[in-house]
């Protein structure tokens, strides 16, 4: 403000004119923080890890360069983010399906989290609409190797999931749907197995089909139900 002499008389009314200028909320902040996230894992998405530059994610991002390192000190650490951020919203997609029934048939319950994973990679905003985001998972598998902190960070997440995979195995071996002898855990393992087989299938050739998993899945389950009854049979 040119020409304003501050002094004890005018010192309550400039720091009300301060008080009502503009100020950055923190839900504005945080929209910021996400639009760099974004960028990063767009930049990472069309360039690939390595090749994805600091200048490439600013540029993307539409913000100062100053703005952006109010935020983060490089790339590494706006990596670490956005990877640490896409593994908290995969998570809260699967969520819903792993909170529902426990009777859920095993294809029902591989069919609605694949779905979840294909409706997470599509829902991409700012920097990443319109773009496929399941591969950012392979680039963050990737970084995990040479990221310890992250690495817990994805454990974790894949360890919750197993966990909460369990109730419903035993669900199923309840139904009789199940054989009793099989290890809850180890069929846990088992459908994460399904679900990382098929991020990785769909970002390497783009034509892993749910509805065909399912499907499959659900012939295998009935052979395999099959064959028990035969080999509990007597007269077999």
């Amino acid at each position: 403000m040119a020409g304003y002499q501050l002094s004890r008389k005018n010192i309550p009314s400039f720091c009300a004119t301060l008080g009502r200028m503009p100020r950055i909320t923190e839900e504005r902040r945080e929209a910021r923080r996400e639009q760099i996230l974004d960028a990063a894992r767009a930049c990472v998405l069309e360039h690939g890890l390595e090749a994805a530059s600091m200048e490439m994610i600013i540029a993307r991002s539409g913000l100062s360069t100053g703005a952006v390192y109010r935020y983060f000190k490089g790339k590494d650490e706006i990596i670490r983010a956005a990877f640490a951020a896409a593994t908290e919203e995969i998570g809260a997609a699967v969520a819903p399906v792993l909170a529902g029934p426990k009777s859920c048939p095993p294809t029902q319950l591989a069919e609605k989290l694949l779905a979840a994973w294909v409706s997470y990679a599509g829902s991409g905003v700012g920097a990443a609409a319109g773009l496929d985001r399941m591969p950012v998972a392979l680039h963050g598998w990737s970084y995990a190797q040479n990221d310890p902190e992250f690495k817990s960070v994805l454990q974790a997440g894949l360890q919750g999931f197993r966990e909460a995979c369990v109730p419903f195995v035993r669900q199923w071996q309840a139904d009789g749907v199940l054989a009793a002898s099989a290890e809850p855990d180890a069929v846990a393992q088992l459908l994460l197995s399904i679900v990382l087989g098929f991020v990785a299938q769909h970002s390497l050739t783009g034509d892993a089909d749910i509805q065909a998993h399912a499907e499959a899945l659900a012939a295998l389950t009935m052979a395999a139900s099959a064959s028990g009854r035969r080999a509990s049979d007597p007269a077999s």
